[in-house]
């Protein structure tokens, strides 16, 4: 986790806690292996078979201009470690830092449903969210068909 979190290099990291590069590798990728596993608990796959808590309980959700929203979509911006044959795509405006954007699906419990990351450099939270649509490879969770739909960027996805 130190490791990530500092942006720190396998041979700083061995300095740092006086170990081999070896078992330095081997412990970084426990940590990778149980983060997966942290994750599969931490994002989960959203139910549509009934409406959450907070619908069932406020009117407002239920039939007023939210009726029929099954959560919410944030994208951030966070700083990313690149790899120096890979930082031209992922540089910010001004050529400094490295960005990558990530984009989170959260239902009305608080609950993460959906998370992609990894889009290269500086991109606008419309665009991530139309890419991220139209390629089925995403596999976004998409709640039944309700006769609703929006229109984003001259696409139109129904719901």
């Amino acid at each position: 986790m130190h490791i990530i979190a500092h942006k720190m290099s396998n041979r700083a990291a061995n300095s740092r806690f006086q170990h081999s590069a070896a078992t330095t590798s081997k412990i970084f990728h426990k940590v990778l292996d149980a983060m997966i596993i942290f994750q599969k608990e931490m994002v989960v796959p959203p139910k549509f078979d009934q409406p959450p808590g907070p619908i069932t309980h406020h009117k407002t959700l239920r039939e007023g201009p939210f009726k029929g929203v099954v959560g919410t979509i944030d994208g951030t911006l966070i700083s990313a470690s690149i790899a120096e044959d890979d930082k031209t795509a992922y540089r910010g405006r001004g050529g400094g830092e490295c960005f990558q954007n990530v984009m989170a699906i959260c239902d009305f419990n608080m609950i993460f449903t959906y998370v992609v990351a990894g889009w290269e450099g500086v991109a606008h939270d419309a665009r991530v969210l139309s890419e991220t649509l139209i390629n089925p490879a995403n596999n976004v969770p998409m709640p039944p068909s309700c006769g609703k739909s929006f229109s984003h960027l001259n696409d139109t996805f129904s719901f």
